[in-house]
């Protein structure tokens, strides 16, 4: 043997302790990312022990297991495949279907609700600076159904909005900012939780009846049904948490604001700016009738973005991104 090959045979296992590195599958912000998802859920589960509350683990499986899926998929074809740009889509997705998933069951651990609501500031609030009442504004719309209904839709897509962002993004190797997308996104949600949890309200649609004839010309989503949802839930509890029960809670901030913002800024210069510019301009009217929001909690929403933002931009720096040759899929 010569001595090059005895000198080089020591090293080969550590070869291959290498390739078990997460640093080699993940960059750093999707590790934080992660460990947020973890933590989220850590904390979830503690709280459920503590307060009682059954929750129907298995049954939400239904975004864990394609979370974890989709995040080792893409760990595989970035590692094994040298195809980066399927693996940073791949992972995101996973990311943000997991964090989802388990900060749901952290948002419903709240219920039942023994603190007093926030909801009577906000509406007294709203009718003296910004004059906004919610059901004049709802009654106002009705009266153009074929617009009511339209933002409807446009209220239902925020999620797809943020698929879309995350698929355009990672197609074209825009690591970055799709880094930067899912840690305002994670970010902003769970300052919105944490702030909701201490002041705690529901949105005008629990207080105010409106009429019938109202509702069914908007096709009003959080109209008086989902109220009555609301207001059980914050007197009683639940007696299981499952997704089946799963609906907005969250009054302020508004995170369906967050996710306009989310869905507007990251995609500027590319082919999807200008669709997703016009309509997050009628989010805004979808967020307040069909959203059952205060006027206050969109500026509430608005804040926490610009604040989780802040924070993206500092764990997520121009250098964060692993190496792209360029790979098209």
């Amino acid at each position: 043997m010569s001595p090059d090959y005895v000198a080089a045979r020591p090293l080969a296992p550590l070869a291959g302790l290498a390739a078990l590195d997460p640093r080699r599958w993940f960059a750093g912000p999707e590790l934080f990312l992660i460990a947020l998802i973890a933590a989220t859920g850590a904390v979830a589960l503690i709280l459920s022990v503590l307060f009682a509350q059954a929750v129907a683990w298995n049954a939400f499986l239904i975004s864990f297991a394609p979370s974890a899926g989709l995040i080792l998929l893409g760990a595989y074809v970035r590692s094994a495949k040298n195809m980066p740009r399927a693996a940073v889509c791949a992972i995101a997705t996973g990311i943000y279907i997991g964090f989802s998933g388990v900060i749901t069951i952290l948002i419903y651990l709240r219920f039942p609700i023994t603190v007093p609501l926030l909801d009577a500031d906000l509406m007294r609030l709203d009718a003296q600076i910004f004059g906004y009442d919610w059901q004049g504004f709802t009654t106002a719309i009705a009266a153009y159904p074929v617009i009511g209904r339209a933002i409807g839709w446009v209220y239902g897509s925020s999620l797809m909005q943020l698929f879309a962002v995350i698929f355009m993004l990672g197609y074209l190797g825009r690591s970055v900012a799709l880094y930067r997308v899912l840690i305002t996104g994670t970010v902003s949600l769970l300052l919105a939780v944490a702030f909701w949890w201490l002041w705690p309200s529901l949105g005008p649609s629990a207080y105010v009846t409106l009429p019938a004839e109202t509702e069914r010309a908007l096709g009003l989503i959080h109209g008086q049904e989902a109220g009555a949802r609301l207001r059980d839930m914050a007197q009683n509890g639940n007696a299981v948490i499952t997704p089946q029960i799963i609906m907005g809670t969250i009054a302020f901030p508004s995170y369906h604001t967050v996710m306009a913002c989310l869905a507007v800024c990251f995609v500027a210069g590319t082919v999807i700016f200008w669709p997703m510019l016009l309509i997050n301009i009628a989010m805004l009217p979808a967020i307040l009738s069909h959203g059952g929001h205060h006027f206050s909690d969109v500026l509430g929403g608005l804040l926490t973005f610009a604040l989780a933002y802040g924070f993206a931009r500092l764990m997520a720096p121009e250098k964060s991104a692993p190496p792209d040759p360029g790979e098209t899929f």
